[in-house]
């Protein structure tokens, strides 16, 4: 453009007045508004947008990464479908789950895949989420962008508008994302030509996480094969491959699979050279703080923060969250407790609730909500045991003032309700610190990581008051009953029994020790008689360390339980040690008519019984009855059960007249007993009515025992659960009453049903499941199926002769089912030995008139005769000397057991006449 001329002004516009300013404004190249100027102009076009825009800091890709193969396909799910709207995904998780990672992964396989604008902003500050945005609305040329200081939140704001309708691919990540409210950052909203998406991480899992279209996509930690995959990777990398050992598995699943600490505990095998087996037995030292296993000099992926903080980074947000000044004394609390879940129901127990508003009143800034600070100690005297414990908690003043007034007890903290300790469990489950599901199994339903749990535990000021306040928690909530329900029981053991660890030698102390009795009581309730055995064991060794006085209530009880748990283990021998010993303490010490020295005793006579000595029980049973009529009357619950086991022990010596007679009488007790309580479904009662069930078998009344053993077996599974002892006992009878009937092939069936589930919940050589055993092999006998029979009859007595030896009753017993086995397999000789071997050790351990005695000379008879008989025409002499043998071991007569003695007797004499006619010579007179 030349100088000097005026052209005329643009339509519209009149030209500027003289002297006036002309204002001039460029904008992409083009003049606006009048031009006066001289010389020639040179515009310099703005550079072309340099393709892919990539702004933020993608975090480079950590050692050894697992591609997460199964989240990275509901990611790419949760993107179909949305219309305009932006597809968006959030990961979220807890802390050290690999969310971060997971989204840089994606965030580079988007550039790979042809994506050519990517943000990556760390969303937990908003004001970092603008500045990004803007200076991509600047990189992007979105248009009305001025870039300038000021300006930050418009740009901001275009980038996004420019966003909605760019026809290019563009992906947002907003990484950590901690408030999704109106103070959170900004969203992109839309996409009208759908080639937008947004992904995001939080720990946050709540409504607000959700709302907006937000699809929430749940990360968890790595599972068994990525865990070791990455351990393995690592350490190879690290030309350390021989790291890997043995325990690489188990380190992994102690670290939980988080791969933040899997990533920790990598350097730290590398830089130390230290062998997974080696750093677990490290890691598992209770006394090590976390930060001393994972220290923050191990943050070789440069994830910026120690492993402690990264998972408790939420716990401020929460603490701040209604109901406020919660969540750090619960998530507390949840860390003392067994990670894979406890009951919901113990955050409404009292125990839990005052101590949250202790510690709720404590935290308080103000002061306001917190308790009035206690009197100081009368002078001269320590604080007491709560003093010197640290325990916050008001006590009625113990000592009247002289000349002053009463003084009344001092206000407590503003209390929790139960719908405030449960919101806080909400609040714990939004921000990923514990987990609520909402299919979680009966009182397993709050779980921790255990991670979370051991950093909540480092950084807990007041970890004896938590631990005092679970304990009662656990106390309060224990039923009255074990049998009520059968799965709380079993999560508060569990939960008991990590308290425990956590307590180390402190829980000798109230209320920890008697919860240590309760757990061992349980167990024995359970059925879990292995386990019962080492909990009684280790609580007698621990009252002997602690310097529990001989014949302290304690030390009684724990013997008690210890000799319970040995008989039903299967152990009767030791039994019988504990509680002879035990009987003879308590009985010095308390007396002969104590209830602990009754207790100890009965046990005593069980013991008795299942080590054969069943004479002895007898006695000893005869001696309870006595006592337990003269100290409770005939009737009471006790005394029946009293007469129920001496029931028990007549039976099983062989007088089982009088065993009926005895349970008639119980079972005119217990219908007494029902008609006045209508809830009598107890283990007890049940128990009971199974023998009465055995003793309408006895009696000839197979149909009335099997109804009444349904009924048992019915309320047995409902009360007490298909797996426990007692059940299996229920149905051991069950086939028993099918048997007595005449029904073979039901008892068969029902036996081998139950020999399956015995062998899993008692194992294979448990005395009862020897039982079903040896009872399986008597139905398979009566059906024919002989070869089967026998082989189940050997198992049996070869173990029974290793653990019970040859005299004991139950190994005689099983001799002579196989006797018959070896006599219906036409296996003759064999019987007949094992029948002359087994019969004198009957007489010497039963006595000559005991029914097994007399059926086993009755079977050596029989057996004798067999073999004579196919001897007789080859060998008369052996028929004549088996026939003789056969009269001899008869005897005169056989008792009422064998009512086929004096058919047998002329059988035997008949041979042995063929025999002698046989073996004369030819002419003999």
């Amino acid at each position: 453009m030349n100088g000097g001329a005026a052209h005329g002004s643009p339509a519209g516009q009149e030209p500027p007045a003289p002297g006036g300013q002309s204002h001039n404004r460029i904008s992409g190249g083009t003049f606006h508004a009048p031009v006066l100027q001289a010389g020639t102009v040179y515009v310099t076009p703005p550079p072309e947008v340099d393709w892919p825009v990539v702004v933020g800091d993608v975090p480079a890709a950590a050692g050894a990464f697992q591609p997460r193969a199964a989240v990275r396909e509901r990611v790419e799910a949760a993107r179909t479908g949305r219309g305009t709207a932006v597809p968006t995904q959030v990961l979220t998780g807890g802390g050290g789950v690999g969310k971060t990672q997971l989204a840089a992964d994606i965030a580079r396989d988007a550039l790979a895949a042809g994506v050519e604008v990517l943000v990556w902003a760390p969303a937990r500050d908003p004001l970092t989420v603008l500045r990004l945005y803007a200076e991509a609305a600047a990189l992007v040329r979105a248009p009305g962008v001025s870039g300038a200081a000021g300006r930050t939140e418009p740009d901001a704001r275009r980038f996004l508008a420019w966003l909605s309708g760019t026809g290019r691919r563009w992906l947002v990540v907003l990484d950590d994302v901690a408030d999704f409210g109106p103070d959170g950052p900004l969203w992109p909203g839309s996409s009208r030509h759908g080639n937008g998406r947004v992904l995001a991480t939080t720990r946050q899992r709540g409504a607000h996480a959700s709302g907006g279209g937000r699809v929430l996509v749940p990360v968890d930690a790595y599972g068994p094969a990525e865990a070791r995959a990455y351990l393995a990777e690592r350490l190879a990398g690290a030309g350390l491959p021989h790291l890997l050992d043995g325990g690489a598995d188990a380190l992994a699943a102690e670290l939980g699979r988080l791969p933040l600490a899997l990533g920790h505990a990598a350097a730290y095998l590398v830089n130390r050279q230290l062998g997974c087996s080696a750093y677990l037995e490290l890691f598992r030292e209770r006394t090590r703080p976390l930060e001393g296993v994972l220290p923050p000099d191990a943050d070789t992926e440069r994830y910026g923060r120690p492993v402690t903080g990264a998972l408790l980074l939420a716990l401020d947000a929460a603490q701040r969250t209604e109901p406020r000044g919660l969540a750090a004394p619960a998530v507390r609390l949840a860390a003392l407790l067994d990670p894979d879940g406890h009951p919901r129901a113990l955050w409404t127990t009292s125990a839990v609730r005052e101590h949250l508003a202790r510690q709720r009143a404590a935290a308080a800034p103000d002061g306001a909500d917190s308790a009035p600070a206690p009197a100081p100690a009368p002078a001269g005297g320590g604080g007491g045991p709560d003093r010197a414990a640290g325990r916050r908690r008001w006590w009625p003043g113990r000592r009247a003032r002289a000349a002053l007034p009463p003084v009344p007890p001092p206000a407590g903290p503003p209390p929790v309700s139960a719908d405030e300790a449960l919101a806080v469990l909400s609040v714990l489950h939004a921000y990923h610190l514990v987990s609520v599901p909402a299919a979680a199994a009966p009182h397993r339903e709050v779980t921790v990581h255990a991670l979370t749990a051991r950093a909540a535990r480092d950084t807990d000021p007041d970890g004896w008051e938590s631990r005092l306040a679970v304990a009662f928690a656990l106390y309060e909530l224990w039923p009255a009953e074990e049998h009520a329900d059968h799965r709380l029981s079993a999560s508060l053991r569990s939960n008991t029994s990590v308290l425990e660890e956590h307590l180390g030698a402190d829980r000798q102390y109230f209320p920890v020790f008697v919860l240590h009795g309760r757990v061992g009581i349980s167990l024995l309730h359970a059925g879990l008689h292995a386990a019962a055995v080492a909990h009684w064991t280790g609580a007698v060794a621990g009252l002997s360390a602690g310097a529990v006085p001989e014949g302290d209530p304690e030390w009684i009880a724990a013997r008690h339980h210890l000799a319970a748990a040995l008989e039903l283990a299967g152990d009767p021998g030791r039994a019988v040690d504990v509680s002879m010993e035990t009987a003879r303490v308590a009985a010095e010490r308390y007396g002969p008519d104590d209830g602990q020295t009754l207790s100890v005793l009965d046990v005593l006579g069980t013991s008795l019984l299942a080590a054969g000595r069943s004479a002895e029980a007898v006695v000893l049973r005869e001696h309870l009855l006595s006592r337990h009529e003269a100290l409770f009357g005939p009737d009471d619950p006790r005394t029946l059960g009293a007469r129920n086991n001496l029931a028990v022990a007549h039976d099983r010596s062989g007088r089982h007249d009088r065993a009926l007679e005895l349970w008639e009488r119980v079972a005119t007790g217990l219908a007494v007993e029902e008609a006045e309580d209508a809830a009598a479904d107890t283990p007890r009662s049940l128990t009971l009515r199974l023998n009465l069930a055995v003793t309408h078998s006895r009696q000839g009344r197979p149909e009335q025992a099997l109804v009444l053993g349904e009924r048992v077996l019915a309320a047995s599974a409902r009360l007490l659960g298909e797996d426990h002892p007692d059940t299996l006992t229920a149905r051991a009878a069950l086939a028993d009453f099918h048997a007595a009937a005449g029904r073979e092939a039901e008892a068969a069936a029902a036996r081998a049903g139950l020999l399956a589930d015995a062998e899993r919940v008692l194992g294979p050589d448990h005395p009862d499941t020897l039982t079903v055993r040896g009872d399986l092999a008597v139905s398979y006998r009566r059906t024919g199926r002989t070869a089967e029979a026998v082989a189940l009859a050997e198992r049996v007595l070869r173990v029974r002769l290793r653990t019970l030896g040859p005299a004991h009753p139950d190994t005689l017993l099983t001799a002579g089912n196989l006797v018959n086995c070896y006599a219906q397999q036409g296996r003759t000789g064999r019987a007949l030995r094992l029948a002359e071997w087994v019969l004198p050790v009957k007489r010497r351990v039963l006595g000559e008139g005991h029914v097994g005695t007399v059926t086993g000379r009755h079977a050596v008879a029989v057996l004798r005769v067999r073999r004579g008989r196919t001897l007789l025409a080859a060998d008369p002499a052996r028929a004549a000397a088996d026939a003789a043998a056969a009269l001899a071991v008869l005897g005169p007569a056989a008792g009422p057991a064998v009512d086929d003695h004096d058919l047998l007797r002329g059988a035997a004499a008949e041979l042995l006449d063929r025999a002698r006619a046989a073996a004369e010579p030819p002419g003999a007179p």
